[in-house]
């Protein structure tokens, strides 16, 4: 191996015991040899650590690490970002895994753009290790017409505004040049849906994107994740990410039509923990009520207005009704998404 590698992975073992050989076999079995793997554990209770060590072990491009617990997997990454070797950062998660030929293909994939910031690929998510990728939908941002040449990252953000609200911010849908990563700082915050406010400002910045239209990771979908349904947590998280992304969006020069395709992303996410029947059911009224606090507390709720002007014309309707939830009036909100938003989104989607 070289010693600059072309890739780093970067992979989260935290309290992933059950799945972690799995994810790590994924990585030692590449066809392409050269890379180094980093498994970050953060303080567990299981015996992933013990995993991970004995496999740097037994294999020389295996580093064990660990650290102090962070509430998300955003520390894991940033010390991927602070301690790869490799050109690339390949970012797993340690209930997950790879498909075997991933680093083979993105390399030469590579050899056919030269250098780029991003690059891009489609995943899976799956309830069984037994699966097969051509019978089940992908997770992408992009079509396979993208696939050729190279693009920018805000040209990127315009393909994949084609998605409108269904963007996928998932951190693991790329591997990421990491100088670029450096260069402008690019880390994440240590919450719960780091991904959410982190990848709309890593493709603004990237000069050079890429897309290969091709099936490399197996995203494990498991019950009660944190995810599944919102939570305080969450929804505390979320406000956040969305008050750094306004932050973000009014120190930058953003074109109009990149504003208006994140604003029915950012919004349709918000909306969905926080209104959404189903998702939404662990949320009180009170918490309710503390993140739009949040959300609209000092220049929040003026930039936040000004993207909701932008965004489509349901989601524009909800405003008056936001503002008195975050008063604490929430039953018109509540009767809106429920008896109107959300069933005129089911019924277009059946179209």
């Amino acid at each position: 191996m070289n010693n600059t590698p072309l890739f780093t992975i970067i992979l989260a073992g935290y309290q992933t015991e059950p799945y972690l050989q799995k994810a790590l076999d994924s990585v030692a079995n590449q066809t392409y040899r050269d890379f180094e793997a980093i498994c970050y554990v953060e303080e567990s209770t299981d015996r992933s650590l013990e995993i991970c060590r004995a496999m740097s072990e037994r294999d020389s491009r295996f580093k064990a690490a660990t650290g102090k617990k962070s509430g998300g997997v955003g520390a894991t990454r940033n010390y991927g970002i602070d301690h790869a070797s490799g050109q690339y950062l390949v970012v797993l998660d340690g209930d997950d895994w790879l498909a075997e030929d991933m680093l083979e293909k993105l390399a030469d994939k590579l050899r056919q753009t030269g250098i780029v910031d991003v690059l891009s690929f489609a995943a899976v998510s799956t309830e069984t290790e037994d699966v097969d990728p051509a019978s089940v939908q992908k997770l992408t941002n992009f079509s396979p017409g993208d696939q050729d040449g190279v693009f920018s990252g805000q040209d990127a953000i315009r393909k994949a505004g084609r998605n409108g609200g269904r963007f996928h911010a998932y951190t693991v849908l790329s591997i990421y040049r990491t100088a670029f990563l450096r260069e402008h700082r690019l880390y994440q915050q240590h919450c719960v849906m780091e991904d959410f406010e982190w990848t709309p400002r890593v493709w603004f910045h990237a000069e050079k994107m890429a897309y290969l239209d091709k099936v490399f990771y197996f995203y494990r979908r498991r019950a009660n994740s944190l995810t599944t349904e919102a939570s305080s947590r969450i929804i505390y998280d979320l406000t956040g990410h969305i008050r750094s992304l306004l932050a973000f969006a009014a120190s930058e020069p953003i074109p109009d039509d990149i504003l208006t395709i994140w604003s029915n992303q950012w919004i349709s996410v918000l909306y969905w923990f926080m209104f959404h029947p189903v998702t939404s059911r662990k949320i009180s009224d009170s918490d309710r009520k503390q993140a739009l606090d949040i959300l609209f507390s000092g220049e929040g709720k003026s930039q936040f207005l000004k993207l909701l002007s932008r965004a489509s014309r349901p989601k524009r309707l909800a405003r008056p009704l936001l503002l008195l939830a975050a008063k604490g009036i929430q039953l018109p909100a509540k009767v809106f998404f429920r008896k109107m938003y959300y069933p005129l989104i089911e019924q277009r989607q059946k179209k």
